[in-house]
């Protein structure tokens, strides 16, 4: 019966558009419900009802988006500089799984202009990219036509309508195109839209204007301001699981392909920028590299010592050569940018989800648990040999329906991808150059720290049995704190620089990496993983005990971190021992928290630190600077701390928004990171 009311509940919402509207408008309330204090969700869908529309595919994608645009409010935001206007309440319907977590390439819109060769075969892909050029073009008219909007944006709007005549002249023209097709990205129900590596991008366009006398350092950095508070509007309709999960990320710096450190003015312009403004969105990915410039380094730092998370660094040193031995061709490695946190791929190249699924290493091994073989096993390569099956037989189970997964045609990203023009393909139907698809990982530390715990209680000590333990797991270990206390008080564990953990925490991932060389997306491409992933709380819920001293449903160690305080050294060594090469870089990041007066007082020490970690080989990193004092009072009383941002998965936040497990967790490890201060 149940399974028959909800198949009558989705064919309704398919053939009833009131029906399809109200689902989509009480979503929107829901992502707004901070903004409609004084109104009541019924209220809402009753008055506002004409405004929302979900638009349903009858002739084709590109045919659905013309409606669109004809339709949309055209509702500008306050903002100084810049044109860009979002209508939340009407989006795009769509029949197969949109493409998110992606980063377009900008400079399609900076150096070039949306267009179609006057030479394309008149085919049903050039006719989708006339209609959505020509409803682009629409939409712009009706902004002309608009006395008020016409008056308060007319250079605006000039900008804009250069997007389909010629490359961008100016600084300023260049960043209001790129709000402009930004908008649209999140008007068709794009998410984790990332925004590209702009200092390299606009670095020619504002030098010009430097010369010519167009505006001065301090305009450019005004400009710029704008452009953050522009995309930093309609923040909870943008954010995606938790708020602030814009995934609006900006690439900055990194090694050329001529083997030297690029960065400019600009690199820094955009650091001071996020600096300055302290919000916790947009954000900045700052590559770098050994030897890169140490004032941009020491730049970064102070810009993350304000608290906002940001930038993230990425080893260009460590990412690149992992690219490449994934199959990245070398003349697109160094344009490198991201998906919507920290996953690499190639702009305008890669049709590639990076945050499709999550492989959660500990549900693998407690099904092993539940096998007689476990209770047999004589040795800790016993154990470890018979969670390998488990984890071969997860892994298929999990990439297998991926296997044959095709996104929704996309004619807007085609705009803005070279290889589909080259290919004369969809981007989502085999335009893309590059067509793999990402896993993020969570439980590897649990895992790890379980099988050592394993050796020390049953095999070496040899204080319980394997039954025995696992009867005391399977009761959640209640009664039993000091035991609970014990395993994860356990030391050396994951996290820590000792040559057992290194190697038990490699062989995982290297045994992973060779199952997901068996499979292949539908367009060939390839399947990738890496060690962080938002899932922390969320895929750790339903995972019951596990012999790190983890009760049933509470979290997982976040990302490349360490359960216990451990100096900040010797988790950079751990971090720098393993393998990132072939399918396993999708995003490994390194995750710790120091307090403001440690941070702030040692720059040039934690400079020298970060500096010896790219050159050891870490991949990436990222830090909270806060202290467990500060969190505590921001939790139990929120109006002390209104503006606290805090470093969430891979994105800042303000700590107020968060859940309730999100702050616990973060209290928890700083003040376990105070220890070793």
């Amino acid at each position: 019966m149940g399974r028959s009311v909800l198949s009558w509940i989705k064919s309704a919402v398919k053939r009833k558009p009131i029906i399809r509207n109200y689902v989509y408008g009480n979503r929107v309330y829901r992502k707004y419900i901070r903004s409609f204090k004084s109104t009541r969700r019924v209220d809402f869908l009753i008055s506002d009802r004409k405004f929302v529309y979900l638009f349903p595919v009858k002739k084709g994608k590109a045919y659905q988006l013309a409606k669109l645009f004809r339709l949309v409010q055209i509702c500008p935001v306050e903002n100084r500089s810049f044109f860009y206007s979002i209508d939340c309440c009407k989006a795009a319907e769509d029949t197969n799984r949109l493409l998110d977590n992606y980063t377009v390439d900008i400079a399609c819109l900076v150096k070039d202009h949306l267009h179609l060769e006057q030479d394309a075969p008149d085919d049903e892909y050039a006719e989708e990219l006339r209609i959505l050029l020509d409803a682009l073009r629409g939409y712009l008219s009706r902004c002309r036509e608009e006395g008020a909007v016409c008056e308060r944006f007319d250079k605006q709007l000039t900008a804009i309508g250069s997007l389909f005549e010629r490359p961008a002249e100016s600084f300023f023209e260049a960043l209001q195109r790129i709000l402009f097709y930004n908008q649209f990205l999140w008007q068709t129900g794009h998410t984790l839209n990332g925004l590209g590596h702009l200092d390299w991008i606009l670095d020619g366009l504002y030098r010009h204007d430097l010369k010519t006398g167009v505006l001065t350092r301090q305009d450019a950095k005004e400009l710029i301001k704008d452009f953050f508070r522009a995309l930093h509007e309609y923040y909870w309709f943008k954010s995606a699981v938790l708020v602030g999960d814009t995934g609006q990320i900006i690439i900055l710096g990194g090694r050329a392909q001529d083997g030297k450190y690029r960065c400019n003015d600009l690199t820094y312009l955009f650091i001071e920028a996020a600096r300055e403004l302290r919000m916790p969105d947009p954000k900045v990915l700052l590559r770098c590299t050994a030897d890169m410039p140490e004032d941009l380094l020491e730049a970064a730092i102070n810009c993350i010592a304000t608290g906002i998370g940001a930038p993230l660094l990425s080893n260009d040193d460590a990412v690149i050569p992992a690219m490449r031995s994934c199959g990245y061709e070398e003349t697109d490695v160094y344009n490198y940018g991201t998906s919507a946190c920290w996953e690499p791929l190639v702009p305008g190249m890669s049709c590639e989800a990076n945050n499709i699924a999550s492989l959660n290493f500990a549900v693998p091994f407690t099904q092993m648990l539940t096998s007689s073989r476990f209770d047999s096993s004589l040795s800790l390569g016993d154990v470890l040999s018979l969670y390998e099956e488990y984890l071969a037989r997860y892994i298929r189970d999990l990439l297998t329906p991926l296997t044959k997964l095709e996104f929704e045609q996309d004619p807007l990203l085609s705009l803005a991808s070279p290889s589909a023009m080259e290919r004369h393909a969809g981007f989502t139907r085999g335009g893309a150059k590059y067509n793999g698809l990402g896993l993020t990982s969570v439980g590897l530390g649990t895992v790890v720290n379980s099988l050592l715990n394993l050796q020390k209680l049953v095999f070496s000590e040899k204080h319980y049995t394997l039954r025995e333990l696992d009867d005391l797991r399977k009761e959640d270990f209640a009664g039993h704190d000091t035991l609970l206390r014990e395993m994860k008080d356990l030391r050396p564990c994951f996290g820590c620089d000792d040559d057992q953990v290194v190697e038990l925490t490699k062989g995982i991932i290297r045994f992973a990496s060779g199952e997901f060389g068996r499979y292949q997306t539908k367009y060939g491409g390839r399947f990738k993983f890496g060690l962080s992933s938002p899932g922390y709380i969320s895929d750790a819920a339903k995972v019951p005990a596990t012999f790190d001293g983890r009760r049933s449903g509470d979290p997982f160690s976040v990302h490349i971190s360490c359960g216990v305080a451990v100096p900040t050294t010797e988790l950079l060594s751990f971090a720098m021992k393993l393998d990132y090469n072939d399918d396993r870089l999708n995003g490994n990041v390194i995750d710790f928290i120091t307090s403001p007066g440690m941070l702030t007082q040692n720059v040039g020490k934690y400079a020298a630190l970060l500096r010896a970690g790219f050159a050891g080989g870490i991949f990436q990193l990222q830090m909270n600077v806060v202290d467990s004092k500060t969190l505590i009072a921001a939790k139990a009383d929120p109006t002390l701390f209104p503006n606290l941002v805090v470093r969430v998965w891979g994105f800042s936040a303000y700590f107020n928004d968060l859940p309730e497990a999100y702050k616990d967790v973060l209290i928890a490890r700083a003040i376990e990171s105070e220890k070793v201060a």
